[in-house]
């Protein structure tokens, strides 16, 4: 095991779920790509379009908020009325 800080857990196991991370954290954008099931040309053009908000974190990483995200995955799943 590695020691995290004062807690022992093994490395494989994450220290926040995705679920928890959807309601309350930030996720990296291959990570909503790949759940909103989309090419990454495809999600960086519905970001500069305003679908999905993109937000810098620190100097050179971006970051989706899991709101933000879960909103953007569940459009992209709805099946479309047309």
């Amino acid at each position: 095991m590695k020691q995290v800080g004062h807690i022992n857990r093994p490395r494989s196991e994450p220290l926040f779920s995705l679920k928890d991370r959807l309601e309350h954290g930030i996720l990296k954008p291959q990570e909503v790509w790949v759940l909103a099931a989309k090419a990454r040309t495809t999600f960086y053009e519905d970001a500069k379009a305003g679908k999905v908000t993109l937000r810098k974190i620190g100097l050179r990483s971006s970051g989706v908020f899991g709101p933000d995200a879960k909103r953007y995955i569940e459009s992209c799943l709805r099946p479309n009325s047309d």
